[in-house]
């Protein structure tokens, strides 16, 4: 009787270990799609002589595609692209004054991620990765608004499998460092930035598929 519970404890140990090394084996591929949405409203009320409403609202969505195939067990390589949409919109009611702005960035990068089981369905996982993107303005205000930038980092983060083939990531940035430039007009800024603390705002939540 224990020479069978022993055997049946070894068949399941191996069937865990089968399962969760498949999901990161050499030549498997995945897909993740993430995106987000996120916006305010304000309106305000002005008294003097010429008494006018102001009311103004701005939004924000996000796009994120990335692709990666293990090229090790455990390791992977690959490519993402993204995009962001920045709208803004600013009215004053007594001079009927109306503004809308949109700012897009454009970019994309390579990465390297390794993982590290931790059951059947868990895995933790960090990335390094460069990434590069483009920005510009439309809309009724300035046009001539322009930003470029390079960026380089770490993040850390968990991948849990639903199933065989579909996963939910999490994943948040423990280290960045990156180059900005802005043009506006004939006035160029350019600055030099690092982060090195985790924070809410860089927490990301991501499905995807292996293949």
């Amino acid at each position: 009787m224990l020479s069978k519970k022993l055997f049946l404890l070894t068949m399941m140990m191996f069937m865990v270990s089968f399962l969760s090394k498949a999901q990161y084996e050499t030549g498997t591929k995945y897909w993740q799609l993430e995106g987000a949405f996120s916006g305010n409203v304000s309106a305000s009320k002005i008294v003097t002589p010429y008494s006018y409403h102001e009311e103004s609202s701005s939004n924000r969505s996000s796009l994120s595609f990335k692709r990666g195939v293990f090229t090790e067990n455990y390791l992977a390589k690959g490519w993402f692209a993204n995009y962001n949409l920045d709208a803004s919109t600013y009215h004053i009611s007594s001079g009927q004054t109306k503004s809308k702005t949109y700012y897009h960035t454009v970019g994309g990068g390579y990465f390297v991620a390794k993982f590290k089981p931790l059951t059947k369905s868990l895995a933790l996982f960090g990335e390094v990765y460069a990434s590069g993107s483009y920005g510009f303005q439309t809309g009724s205000q300035d046009l001539s608004y322009h930003s470029f930038s390079l960026e380089s980092g770490l993040n850390v983060g968990l991948r849990y499998f639903v199933n065989k083939k579909w996963f939910i990531n999490g994943q948040t940035s423990l280290i960045n460092v990156g180059a900005y430039q802005k043009r506006y007009g004939n006035s160029i800024a350019t600055e030099l930035q690092l982060n090195s603390v985790m924070n809410v705002n860089s927490l990301s939540i991501s499905i995807g598929k292996t293949f």
